[in-house]
């Protein structure tokens, strides 16, 4: 096989509207320039379930394949075989190559829709991998202030990324490439709220009807209905003499809480630092709960990763952050 072949896989697609059934008929081959287990390679729309292709066909002993068939103009599919899962925004003519590790589909026309996601895609890849190569050896650093810099650097560098992202939602309003962005991080908008949010606002109320616009409504609106609502939540614990106390106890107080667990480096970090506070500030109480032997309180709190420390006041979370702070950070919080 010529050894281009293997890094650029050509396709022809080709796109003619029916009137009546507004669908537009294409015609797709290639070779997929890589060994398929069981050499199946399929169209799929984003909600269909696992590899349920709406069109699918075997490549050959060259990994030759060739796809035929009808897509609704304006929908986002996937094109799947072997591993890989590339976005398609139905264009005229589309060939897809080969960077690195990554495979994009590239349209024709320089100026589509198409080549303006794949730029997106590339830029997004590009500040994943940066932030990546941050977080390197990051739970080996022992120094806490060191490591509280390090911190600092991986939230600005991931900050900027999510920027990116919401202003690649609203690059792609009204399209479904825009829902498509929010749809393909729903493992991180279920458990940043905040983030969540910002992208619903960015997609606004131009976002094309259909089955991925109600998974992405549905999703936000399960995610609202488990926030907290400035209330902490209720509970009783015991102290180290067996003692139980409510949160009712500490009305008046500033309760710092740290939610930790045994095989968290991090939290082993932090722990004498609590415990410097507790000793030495008698106006602020301290309490510490383990997510593996309290994990219903832990979702209750909205707890995500540890350590997350929690500062209340009168019955209401004042402050929540997570990872590893020095003592003069923690003390801010108060």
């Amino acid at each position: 096989m010529n050894p281009m072949k293997k890094n650029i896989l050509y396709i022809i697609f080709f796109m003619s509207l029916i009137a009546c059934k507004q669908e537009a008929i294409f015609e797709l081959e290639g070779h997929s320039g890589q060994a398929l287990r069981n050499g199946t390679v399929g169209l799929r729309y984003p909600t269909a379930p696992g590899r349920q292709y709406f069109l699918s066909t075997q490549a050959d002993s060259s990994d030759y394949f060739f796809l035929t068939g009808e897509i609704t103009p304006g929908k986002v599919a996937f094109l799947n075989f072997g591993y890989q899962h590339l976005p398609l925004y139905v264009e005229k003519q589309h060939r897809v190559v080969k960077e690195r590790d990554n495979y994009y589909i590239l349209s024709d026309q320089k100026e589509s829709l198409q080549n303006r996601y794949v730029q997106y895609m590339r830029q997004i890849y590009t500040l994943d991998s940066a932030y990546n190569q941050l977080c390197q050896g990051y739970d080996t650093i022992s120094d806490i202030d060191r490591k509280a810099l390090l911190s600092d650097r991986l939230k600005l560098d991931f900050a900027r990324r999510n920027d990116r992202i919401i202003q690649g939602i609203k690059e792609f309003s009204g399209t479904e490439i825009a829902l498509n962005i929010v749809n393909e991080l729903m493992y991180f908008c279920e458990v940043d709220y905040r983030f969540f949010t910002r992208a619903m606002e960015a997609l606004g109320d131009s976002a094309p009807e259909g089955d991925l616009k109600n998974r992405v409504t549905e999703a936000y609106e399960q995610a609202k209905n488990r926030q907290l609502t400035g209330n902490a939540p209720t509970f009783s614990l015991p102290d180290m003499n067996g003692k139980m106390y409510s949160l009712e106890d500490f009305k008046g107080k500033y309760l710092l809480i740290d939610f930790w667990a045994s095989w968290c480096a991090p939290c082993r970090m932090v722990a004498p630092i609590i415990e410097e506070i507790a000793s030495e500030r008698p106006d602020i109480k301290v309490g510490k709960i383990n997510v593996d032997e309290q994990p219903e309180l832990a979702s209750k709190f909205g707890i995500m990763s540890i350590p997350t420390l929690v500062v209340m006041k009168n019955g209401k979370i004042v402050t929540k952050v997570s990872g590893a702070r020095p003592k003069k950070a923690i003390l801010e919080m108060l």
